[in-house]
């Protein structure tokens, strides 16, 4: 988006936004997915292991290494959700300085013609 055409900027805008709800809507089902695979390793853990108090069940279950592989998956969905929102950010900030310098050079044009 380096142009100043308008069809192309909110071609740029909406590509940013579905990304980064497509982004969201991944992080959020790879956090889903977390805490299913904990609950289930915590039930395993009850079942399996009845002496166990559970506090420690609850380590197990954080230790376990499917859910460490989860917790993997979400911190890089999280990462690129973040890109995708600093992607969206930063067409939304180039929007604004385009209406800041239209609007600077109107008011130009205005007090240009008052003087002359």
């Amino acid at each position: 988006m380096e142009s100043f055409n308008p069809n192309e900027i909110a071609d740029a805008k909406m590509t940013a936004i579905k990304e980064y709800r497509a982004a969201k809507r991944e992080r959020d089902r790879t956090e889903r997915l977390l805490d299913y695979q904990l609950d289930q390793t915590f039930i395993n853990l009850k079942f399996n292991e009845l002496k166990m108090s559970i506090e420690d069940r609850k380590a197990r279950a954080r230790t376990n290494k499917d859910v460490i592989e989860y917790k993997i998956l979400l911190e890089k969905a999280q990462e690129k959700m973040d890109d995708k929102y600093a992607e969206l950010e930063r067409v939304i900030t180039k929007i604004e300085f385009m209406l800041d310098a239209n609007a600077t050079n109107r008011q130009e044009m205005k007090l240009g013609g008052l003087v002359t």
